[in-house]
């Protein structure tokens, strides 16, 4: 089983993972089977309790069972009223990060030093309409962030939202004041002409769900947004 060291950043450049939701839900086991030999580097994973938006996503038991399938890190974005709660069965199913919203927090800094104790890495997920600065006081205490780009609840309806390139330049801004290692994500509606812009705004992680999903062939449009983000990356590095 992959453990947290497997969330660390690829070194050749900006990770790319898939998000499961958008695959097709009768064969989970294929899908998951497709993602390594098209060059993913994870896989993003939707878990939700009904609460905080309508869907309920993926159950830990669906997660474990996915689980020896593929050695791709398993990140869970989880949008729970009572996250804290579910963290220890996602970790027992194998899960590498766990993404927990901020709004769901009322204590976001006696929480994350709990939700350390776990066993998988933490990070912090934002909607479109949260502000940045209450990432500062806790910045520090995660391993990853994650920007929605599009609007919460929407689902594969959603059309990628701009606004999240200045939020990610301001998480950017945050992160390198601090010195520290964190690791700048976005999901929600990207497609392969949304990549470079991300990435130029300080994206080092990217989720994608129907821009590969919706593609004639995975594995060219993972290695069409690899070549636009390395690029990017080149051009800013």
């Amino acid at each position: 089983m992959p453990g947290p060291s497997a969330v660390s950043p690829r070194p050749q450049g900006v990770r790319l993972g898939a998000a499961l939701y958008n695959g097709d839900h009768s064969r989970l086991g294929d899908e998951i089977g497709r993602l390594e030999p098209a060059g993913l580097d994870f896989v993003h994973i939707d878990v939700f309790d009904g609460h905080f938006v309508p869907d309920i996503g993926f159950a830990p038991r669906t997660i474990a069972a996915l689980r020896p399938l593929t050695k791709l890190p398993f990140e869970v974005h989880l949008g729970a009223a009572e996250p804290l709660r579910m963290v220890p069965s996602l970790v027992d199913a194998g899960v590498d990060l766990v993404l927990i919203h901020i709004e769901c927090l009322p204590l976001p800094y006696e929480a994350l030093r709990l939700a350390r104790t776990y066993g998988c890495k933490i990070g912090l997920a934002l909607t479109l309409g949260t502000p940045i600065s209450h990432l500062g006081p806790v910045v520090s205490l995660v391993d990853s962030v994650l920007l929605l780009s599009r609007v919460t609840g929407e689902g594969a309806q959603g059309s990628f939202d701009p606004l999240v390139l200045a939020r990610l330049r301001a998480v950017r801004e945050m992160v390198d004041a601090i010195a520290g290692e964190v690791d700048i994500q976005a999901a929600g509606g990207v497609r392969r002409q949304h990549v470079s812009d991300l990435v130029a705004a300080g994206a080092a992680t990217i989720s994608i769900g129907g821009g590969i999903y919706g593609a004639a062939d995975m594995a060219e449009a993972i290695a069409e947004m690899r070549i636009a983000a390395a690029g990017e990356a080149g051009d800013h590095g």
